[in-house]
């Protein structure tokens, strides 16, 4: 089928998507062997080189077969593995083609948490899992194919349990799973019989002693990484499976998605080098999977130390996938992750798929093949952790290349492929915040479009998130966050309660939800204005009303206001500095509801400093507001508010003090969590509601009072939903008490050493 166009940049282009075209119909090797400068992405993977010659070596014979695992007599005739997707995410002929053509062409698949289809039991090169929910799992299953792999978790999203919407679930999925016809299959995030190390080594010994099978454990690429791969080599598991960030997925919130995990490349190199330096490396297998586009991926993650290499968007990509992204609607125009039905109308060719499948896998090794031969390298032996082998082109910084384990000096290559943009210390003022996907989701979660208001979104395939696909806006473009595996459990947000309320002013303030409205723009009218404040209210929310329109004591409610206006009837008063400069501390005890008063600071290096010199001086305030969208401000938001939480941390007043941090370039929950773990007990948006409700780019789109507060209310909600998901993907079940202040569940990716460390995270990968 023709290739559909889209509106969004894409990790899966057109060259690669009909590379591997090309690939599955010929089953040869193409005459682009390596990946062209315009296809090349932000992403390190994409900055490396393979050392080559321009003609091949003729004296050597490249032989690319490898063990599969240490003390199996199974050989592979190509280190490729066929990506674990199960029964109901597919539509039943891909997971029987993806499993036969692994037997034809010696190589090894998995088969996903959905059962198993008596097609894919009769075949002997698969994997079988054991995962959270268990679903279809029993010791005749369990005994089948070569391997058992407990899935811990999976690159789309680590920390959350596996999800298949309930309008996917029919009769033969419920059979196979084992579940009611209509329900959502939603895994626990974590296994309830494995919460520490210890656990997981049980469950190993347990599965080895009952199959007599190699095991081996699927775990994300997060922050732990090394230390995950460390503890479940030390637990006597045979390998491991890395799903690096922007995996595919058959459904996932797009909140996890987009913003939990590490690169695979990062993953895969930290991994290796633990291993090696704890003398674990030897007769352990590592298997990278996520964003593996074509031969010359494999054969960098190899020489990044991995020994196989996944390939499960490619295999799909191979059968006719159109990358639409809406597998988890059950409507694939591709007929592989359709809704599976007793007599479907359409049916994908069993015989057709097993053959483009096959040949890809063939074509993939010719080209893997051609490559080492231009390489010198006669066998995978030789090129396994040879980062020797491996040339960057100069745009990737030092602590990057330290983390891959790349010498600075070994610089090749082209320099005119996308090299990741560098970021700003000033807020991103003009810069392009709110492209159609961001839009779309929005749109989506307060119902002013979509048929599920007030629910986190829920997407499929791969992620196109910045840095490395959409271009960045923000810092916390650059930043990640964590999602629990192994070394703690992850907090179910679909069964167990996560708190997210928070509390101002030592307590005196209860606020449902870690968030506020801030000021909107001038333009907004007076009714929407208060449709704001109404339903930050009712809902436990607060307004920002520092412009004064709403009056402060015509519109009593939950309300920041300015202290140069009436203040009666708010909850907060907000000092402007200025005026605290000019008047001395114009605070005066009952003035506001409870006597509560912040001070609002521009997020500025010179504010900061002023705040450092004369904290002492600033106890009748109960914290700081502070303001991105004041003219003063130079530093975006995230960098003050990283800093001006360590300088109350350093200074022993961070008890005393709470940070409100505001402007109309938070675009959304993912922008809120990641400002809350930099050092924010509260974070203010504006433009992303109004957008979300129906307001773009500043020009009112007509819309009746009551849906205006019907979305705006779906998307506080929404809001509340994503941060729990989050959270609980995280590991933590209380936002007050863990996720404030907590940089630790933060990454990097990518961003320059120098405001790294002024935001006080650790780059991802780094042990």
């Amino acid at each position: 089928m023709p290739l559909p166009s889209s509106k969004a940049r894409e990790f899966w282009t057109r060259w690669k998507i009909l590379h591997i075209r090309q690939l599955s119909e010929t089953g040869r090797a193409t005459e682009e062997l390596w990946l062209p400068e315009a296809e090349r992405t932000g992403r390190a993977l994409d900055q490396l080189y393979l050392k080559h010659n321009d003609s091949p070596r003729h004296d050597i014979a490249v032989d690319t077969s490898t063990r599969f695992a240490a003390g199996s007599p199974l050989m592979l005739a190509s280190p490729m593995y066929l990506g674990d997707m199960s029964f109901g995410a597919l539509s039943g002929v891909p997971n029987a083609a993806i499993a036969k053509a692994a037997d034809l062409t010696g190589i090894m698949a998995g088969t996903g948490e959905g059962g198993l289809l008596k097609e894919v039991a009769e075949c002997s090169r698969i994997t079988v899992q054991w995962a959270s929910a268990r679903f279809g799992v029993d010791s005749n299953s369990l005994t089948k194919g070569q391997a058992v792999v407990i899935k811990i978790g999976q690159g789309a999203k680590p920390g959350i349990g596996g999800h298949l919407p309930g309008v996917k679930v029919t009769t033969p999925i419920s059979e196979t799973r084992r579940i009611p016809v209509g329900t959502d299959a939603i895994s626990p995030a974590p296994h309830h019989d494995i919460y520490s190390i210890e656990d997981l080594g049980q469950r190993i010994l347990g599965l080895k002693e009952a199959t007599r099978k190699p095991v081996f454990v699927k775990v994300g690429a997060t922050n732990y990484i090394p230390y995950i791969a460390s503890g479940v080599a030390r637990m006597g598991a045979a390998g491991i499976i890395i799903d690096g960030a922007g995996a595919g997925t058959g459904a996932a919130p797009s909140i996890v998605k987009n913003n939990v995990g590490v690169p695979i490349e990062l993953a895969v190199a930290s991994v290796d080098s633990i291993l090696r330096k704890e003398g674990l490396r030897d007769n352990f297998t590592v298997i990278a999977a996520g964003r593996v586009s074509c031969p010359e991926d494999s054969l960098k993650l190899i020489a990044l130390g991995a020994d196989l290499t996944s390939v499960g968007t490619g295999a799909l990509l191979a059968i006719g996938c159109l990358m639409v992204h809406k597998c988890h609607l059950g409507f694939c125009p591709a007929i592989l992750t359709n809704k599976i039905s007793d007599s479907p109308v359409r049916t994908l060719s069993m015989d057709q798929s097993v053959i483009w499948l096959s040949n890809m896998v063939r074509g993939w090794t010719e080209e893997m093949k051609l490559i080492m031969e231009l390489m010198g390298v006669s066998n995978f032996k030789e090129l396994r952790s040879r980062r020797d082998l491996l040339l960057h082109n100069g745009s990737l910084n030092p602590e990057t290349l330290q983390i891959l384990g790349i010498d600075a000096k070994q610089q090749g290559g082209s320099s005119s492929s996308t090299a990741p943009v560098a970021p700003s210390r000033a807020p991103p003022r003009g810069a392009n915040l709110w492209d159609f996907a961001r839009s779309t989701a929005l749109w989506e979660l307060a119902g002013t479009t979509g048929k599920s208001p007030g629910e986190a979104q829920i997407s499929s395939m791969g992620s196109i998130g910045p840095p490395f696909v959409e271009a960045p806006t923000r810092l916390s473009d650059w930043v990640v966050t964590d999602g629990a595996q192994v070394t703690r459990p992850s907090i179910d947000p679909y069964r167990e309660e996560i708190e997210i309320v928070n509390y101002l002013a030592q307590g005196r303030i209860r606020l449902a939800a870690p968030f506020f409205f801030t000021h909107l723009p001038e333009n907004v009218p007076d009714d929407v204005r208060t449709i704001f404040a109404r339903t930050a209210s009712s809902m436990g929310l607060l307004y920002d009303d520092s412009s004064g329109r709403l009056g402060g004591g015509r519109y009593p409610g939950r309300v920041i206001a300015s202290d140069e206006g009436t203040s009666q009837g708010s909850l907060i008063r907000a000092v402007d500095l200025k005026r605290h400069l000019s008047e001395g501390s114009p605070v005066k005890e009952g003035n506001g509801k409870q006597g509560t008063s912040f001070l609002r600071i521009p997020s500025s290096t010179k504010a900061l400093e002023w705040v450092r010199t004369n904290i002492q001086g600033l106890e009748a305030y109960q914290g700081f507001v502070v303001d991105e969208d004041e003219e003063e401000s130079d530093l975006q938001l995230e960098l003050s508010v990283s800093k001006l939480d360590r300088i109350l941390i350093e200074t022993d007043v961070r008890w005393k003090f709470d940070i409100l941090a505001e402007g109309n370039m938070v675009r959304g929950s993912e922008d809120i969590v990641k400002l809350v773990a930099m050092g924010a007990d509260c974070v203010g948006f504006g433009k992303a509601a109004l957008l979300a409700v129906g307001f773009e780019d500043d020009r009112e789109i007509v819309v009746e009072l009551q849906k205006l507060t019907d979305h705006l209310e779906n998307l506080v909600v929404a809001f509340m939903k994503d941060i729990k998901l989050l959270a609980g993907a995280a590991g933590m079940s209380s936002v007050a008490s863990s996720l404030v202040g907590n940089r630790e569940i933060l990454r990097t990716v990518g961003l320059d050493p120098s405001i790294r460390k002024e935001l006080g995270i650790k780059p991802a990968g780094a042990a």
